[in-house]
């Protein structure tokens, strides 16, 4: 999961990638090593587009091995503490939207102002759109013109395209 050894003062490189999404999206981002989870979540809102409307929660591991994870845990305690385990961050519980998250060190970092996105692909899905189940229907329906949806779809989420990521917008927010 990581490469080195890790503190609270060194700069993490996180990739945060939509589970099960497709197009993949996903984001890498550099945050403070003492950043708490509390306020990692506001970062993981801004990086992938959401609206803080949904209860979340991050948890490591899955299945019979997933630990909840406490929301004033500093992230570099958090990646230290699960070793071969994965986080993930859950967010909106009945849509299910469930973000993987893999950092590592940086040797160093020219990155500035923390946080700061650095790379990552494809829309964050709209809000409301029912999960990833959803959004492939959301999606469908978006390609097909004869849909019953599609006009209102259009009316609500103009061109949307899956595939855009606009870097300079997802810093905007993270420094907003």
């Amino acid at each position: 999961m990581t490469d080195g050894p890790m503190s609270a003062f060194t700069p993490i490189q996180l990739r945060i990638t939509l589970v099960d999404s497709e197009p993949e999206v996903w984001r890498q981002v550099v945050v403070p090593g003492a950043v708490a989870l509390a306020d990692l979540h506001g970062i993981i809102q801004d990086a992938m587009g959401w609206e803080r409307s949904h209860d979340h929660s991050f948890q490591a591991g899955l299945g019979a091995e997933k630990v909840l994870l406490a929301e004033e845990k500093r992230l570099s305690a958090v990646l230290a503490d699960a070793g071969d385990s994965l986080i993930y961050y859950n967010y909106d519980f009945e849509s299910g939207w469930r973000h993987r998250i893999v950092g590592e060190s940086l040797s160093h970092s020219d990155a500035g102002v923390l946080p700061v996105c650095t790379a990552g692909g494809s829309a964050c899905p709209p809000e409301g759109s029912g999960g990833i189940w959803g959004y492939d229907q959301f999606l469908a329906k978006l390609e097909d013109v004869e849909d019953p949806d599609y006009v209102n779809l259009l009316d609500q989420y103009g061109d949307f395209d899956p595939g855009a990521f606009d870097l300079a917008a997802v810093n905007a927010r993270l420094l907003g």
